[in-house]
């Protein structure tokens, strides 16, 4: 069965939900806002064979379906700041400050198209 290209399992965009409630049908999110730790890890760029790990966080949307008749992917996750662990508090301010405007950017898009949501900030 297929659903304007969402099928279950993981949809990567949100313009699966916004293609849809352009066509007339309802669209209903749920919206989960949160934060990842996750390490990264880049090689040195004095030595190719030491590798340098560090903590990040990932500032990070997740965009559910709210039961429906639709077949839908069972939700869509964004990242939308990317920040060390150990950052100082004007730059952390920055960075959510930086990732809630990104995500005010996805929140128009989706009410444009008549898509129903809460709107959640980090």
């Amino acid at each position: 069965m297929k659903n304007d290209g969402i099928q279950g399992g993981q949809s990567e965009r949100l313009e699966e939900f916004i293609k849809s409630a352009g066509s007339g049908k309802s669209v209903k999110l749920s919206v989960r806002v949160y934060t990842r730790m996750v390490k990264q890890v880049v090689q040195s760029e004095s030595t190719d064979d030491i590798q340098i790990e560090s903590d990040m966080n990932l500032l990070m949307a997740a965009f559910s379906p709210v039961s429906t008749r639709e077949v839908w992917a069972e939700k869509v996750i964004k990242v939308y700041a990317i920040s060390p662990i150990n950052e100082v508090e004007v730059n952390a301010k920055t960075t959510r400050h930086v990732a809630n405007e990104r995500l005010k950017m996805d929140y128009a898009r989706l009410k444009a198209a008549g898509v129903q949501f809460e709107e959640r900030f980090f």
